[in-house]
């Protein structure tokens, strides 16, 4: 029966990739119905924790994108880019990791990828290279970020393990942001520089790789602009603060909580002080782009929680790796083998150590800011020999793995020196 239950998640998440996008959820929730009504598995525990997360930080994020935030941030980042053009491989990754540590949602650097394959043309750089590199490095931020779900998940059950927080950020941070400096070094060699690229030279005869103008890159912002990303920023120090200080504090409240009231709290502020239309935003390409990954991951991820979770391998870091290839979530990872690991001994250093494994999304290109950076790029930088035709020959596989490889070792090295 065993063989059944995975050819059933294999076969949904194939169809899965050939879907893309919302189509995720929908195969996820197909593979449901067969699962629990026709081969009779209970259904695993639903992600909730990790959606209310991922929902409520993702519409501020959305009401900061109204309010001109997410373009302040990407006019800031265009100009340390556009001023250092030569460095793009490595501020490429710095900016996307840094968003994503600040924001808890690797979705926020959706907003710069435009941005970075613009200034890497313009200069001859291969635009996979950086976009890579970025995406890749946005994905392990993840496992480094104080409020993204996954942390969350994770903090839950190492806290009961007599863990503080400030432990657990010396641990996950130094790990995510060695793994993410090695992937950007691996994307920085792939490929063929632009001027020795058949396929972009033949698409720029064809008039299909586009050049935008100075004029529509300095588009006044609107006056609510910085001071959006002022109180988005400040409640991300007042979430680590409430968490890093918890028993100073004497408050018993999770991070979930914590994190939910705040980013809808955050967001009334916004609207009080920054002149937010309601209306617009569920018109934000973050809150269309971000909401559809709910569905992936209620879909598609709680089908993987069911059939893998009455399969639970043993290995902690190849199970991160792996499980989360497979859910496409580092935080549904992290709420279904956290517990588990805990369970069967693994002790908090072992945990905090393998925890960047939980990046693992990168395995496939469907993933929304790989899909995504492809989609951006007009200078068939992605297509050709590495085009993710055979599911893994894409650029994001082997900077991801690597990055990965080294990270886990680091991540045992600063474990060691904190414990």
């Amino acid at each position: 029966m065993v063989y059944i239950h995975f050819a059933l998640l294999f076969a949904c998440i194939i169809y899965a990739a050939k879907l893309g996008g919302i189509g995720v959820g929908m195969a996820g929730g197909f593979g449901m119905a067969i699962a629990v009504f026709c081969l009779g598995i209970p259904p695993g525990p639903m992600p909730l924790d990790v959606i209310l997360i991922i929902m409520s930080v993702l519409f501020a994020c959305s009401v900061m994108h109204v309010a001109g935030g997410m373009d302040y941030m990407v006019r800031v980042a265009s100009r340390v880019l556009r001023a250092n053009p030569k460095y793009i491989n490595i501020l490429a990754p710095a900016i996307a990791f840094l968003l994503t540590i600040l924001s808890g949602t690797g979705f926020t650097t959706m907003s710069i990828l435009n941005v970075i394959q613009e200034v890497a043309k313009q200069n001859g750089v291969r635009p996979s290279q950086p976009l890579t590199s970025a995406v890749v490095a946005s994905q392990i931020a993840i496992s480094a970020s104080p409020i993204s779900a996954a942390t969350a998940a994770m903090w839950v059950v190492v806290e009961t393990m007599g863990v503080s927080f400030g432990q657990v950020l010396c641990v996950i941070l130094p790990a995510g942001l060695f793994g993410a400096a090695v992937a950007s070094l691996i994307s920085a060699f792939q490929g063929v520089d632009l001027e020795k690229d058949p396929i972009f030279q033949a698409r720029m005869k064809a008039g299909l790789v586009a050049m935008s103008s100075q004029e529509q890159r300095e588009a006044p912002l609107p006056k609510g602009a910085k001071l959006s990303v002022v109180i988005f920023l400040l409640s991300v120090v007042f979430i680590v603060a409430m968490l890093l200080f918890k028993k100073e504090i004497g408050h018993t409240l999770g991070s979930r909580d914590i994190i939910v009231i705040t980013m809808l709290f955050i967001s009334m502020l916004m609207y009080w002080f920054c002149d937010v239309e309601l209306t617009k935003i569920k018109n934000s390409s973050i809150f269309k782009g971000g909401y559809e990954s709910l569905v992936v991951i209620l879909g598609i991820c709680w089908l993987a929680s069911t059939v893998i979770g009455i399969y639970i391998p043993g290995l902690l870091a190849l199970a991160f790796f792996c499980v989360s290839a497979l859910l496409f979530s580092q935080g549904a990872t992290s709420a279904l083998l956290v517990p588990v690991a805990a369970s069967l001994g693994c002790d908090a250093p072992m945990i905090l150590a393998c925890f960047v494994a939980v990046s693992g999304i990168f395995v496939t290109n469907v993933y929304p800011t790989s899909a995504f950076a492809i989609s951006c790029d007009d200078t068939g930088s992605f297509m050709g020999k590495w085009s993710g035709t055979y599911v893994i020959n894409h650029p994001f596989f082997l900077p991801g793995c690597l990055g990965l490889v080294a990270a886990i070792p680091f991540g045992f090295l600063m474990a060691g020196l904190v414990f």
